[in-house]
């Protein structure tokens, strides 16, 4: 695998861990229906404190490099979620 392949592989698995981390924190729900991902009704902090415990518990193996990369990180996939399953909406304006 090239270099930069690898680096996105390395990226996308750090996206889906603090995906997941968000997730269980109740920060981002996922859609019963379509899978999709969209805001949660939890504060951002209670999945830093989420991920945070789980990196310090050697949870997360060396998926980061450090503890700010990793808030970073979630914050940034927290940021990128839309208020509600955008399937859902899609359907209710068909």
């Amino acid at each position: 695998m090239g270099y930069w392949k690898q680096k996105q592989a390395e990226f996308e698995e750090q996206e889906r861990m603090a995906t997941r981390i968000a997730i269980d924190a109740g920060v981002i729900r996922v859609c019963e229906f379509h899978g999709s991902t969209f805001e949660g009704m939890e504060e951002p902090v209670s999945a830093y404190k989420l991920g945070n415990s789980r990196l310090s518990a050697g949870k997360l193996g060396d998926t980061f490099a450090s503890s700010r990369e990793m808030t970073d990180l979630i914050k940034q996939v927290i940021e990128e979620q839309p208020e509600r399953c955008p399937e859902c909406v899609r359907f209710e304006y068909e």
